[in-house]
């Protein structure tokens, strides 16, 4: 039995130069709401080619606005139809919606694959073309697992086209690094503190966030998340911890409901679209990772940014074959890209020459 599902935000940024016609599929981290692109700005502006070509640092010049409302940008959303499961059979029936939005944004670029041919298609120099989609978007009461999330964007992911390079930023780059196994062998892969795996601390510190946002204190949760983002070191608001200690979140269950738990419907799961939920939600689903597996059986290159000084996900983090590259961004947090956006911006820039894209 199938179901309507929630429309999948998708933005589509054009390449700054009109020869680029390789491909990038971003993966968004964990935000309260979909923020369209925001939060990978600099990283957009330079892989259309917006930064090398003088464009100014900071916001992106043509913001992902679902509708288009911003020059030079288009955008789709997509209804998706789900069945109950979360593997490629449980997507069938979702072709038409994506379909219909974000393949048909990317105009000449065609086929469903990420195959031989659209890596040679990818020669030519220019600008990529961007689509940032929602990670979130796909999380119901059926997403428990990391695994389970990946499933679900599987399915999906020939819809889309070929891809070149596929990346991801936080929990968008646990997503990505999970679907190596099912992209070509040759796709890059740009990472920003994307775990490969977690630890003791990563899960204590995103648990944190995830109890006093499912408690009820989301304003608390909002909080605690911004300044978990921001470089060690940098002094927390009063406000943050008048907030994290006034909230004081009960000890939430672990695990999977047991067979006495209530039943509820499984072939029409919620959407779990609020502030608190995607909170909640996505970070808990960063807990008891390792893809290292994939990530080092994957054969194409392989770039992953990671800040210095990162309260969340560290070098410890991540994984790497001999021929990828993990780089440690000096004096940076959890969001190198804003924190030190010239060193991020050139380390992509010749990561994109290498892989022949740009």
């Amino acid at each position: 039995m199938t179901h309507a599902g929630p429309t999948v935000p998708v933005v589509v940024h054009d390449p700054r130069t009109t020869t680029g016609t390789a491909h990038a599929l971003v993966f968004a981290p964990v935000t309260p709401t979909w923020d369209e692109g925001a939060f990978f700005a600099p990283v957009i502006e330079t892989l259309t080619g917006a930064a090398g070509a003088g464009a100014t640092a900071g916001p992106d010049p043509a913001p992902a606005a679902v509708g288009g409302r911003a020059a030079g940008v288009t955008s789709a959303a997509s209804a998706v139809r789900r069945g109950s499961g979360t593997g490629p059979g449980a997507r069938a029936g979702a072709g038409s919606g994506v379909r219909a939005g974000a393949r048909a944004e990317a105009g000449a670029r065609t086929g469903t694959g990420t195959g031989t041919r659209a890596r040679a298609a990818a020669g030519a120099r220019g600008g990529l073309r961007v689509t940032v989609v929602d990670t979130l978007a796909l999380l119901d009461e059926d997403v428990r697992t990391l695994g389970d999330l990946v499933a679900r964007w599987r399915a999906l992911l020939p819809e889309f086209g070929p891809v070149d390079l596929l990346c991801g930023n936080a929990l968008g780059g646990a997503v990505a690094q999970g679907l190596l196994p099912y992209v070509a062998p040759e796709t890059g892969v740009l990472l920003v503190s994307g775990p490969a795996r977690s630890d003791a601390l990563l899960e204590q510190r995103l648990t944190e966030i995830a109890d006093l946002a499912a408690t009820g204190h989301t304003d608390a949760a909002l909080a605690l998340l911004h300044h978990r983002v921001l470089p060690e070191g940098t002094p927390a608001p009063r406000t943050v911890s008048a907030a994290v200690a006034t909230s004081r979140p009960a000890p939430r269950p672990t695990g999977r409901p047991t067979a006495e738990a209530p039943n509820r419907p499984t072939s029409e799961p919620t959407p779990r679209n609020t502030p608190a939920q995607r909170l909640d939600g996505g970070l808990r689903l960063l807990c008891g990772i390792d893809l290292t597996p994939a990530v080092e059986a994957h054969p194409g290159p392989l770039l992953h940014l990671v800040g210095g000084r990162s309260q969340l996900v560290t070098r410890r983090h991540t994984a790497a074959a001999p021929h990828h590259r993990v780089h440690v961004v000096p004096d940076a947090g959890m969001r190198p890209h804003t924190d030190q956006p010239a060193e991020v911006s050139a380390l992509i820039e010749t990561f994109l020459r290498e892989k022949g894209l740009t």
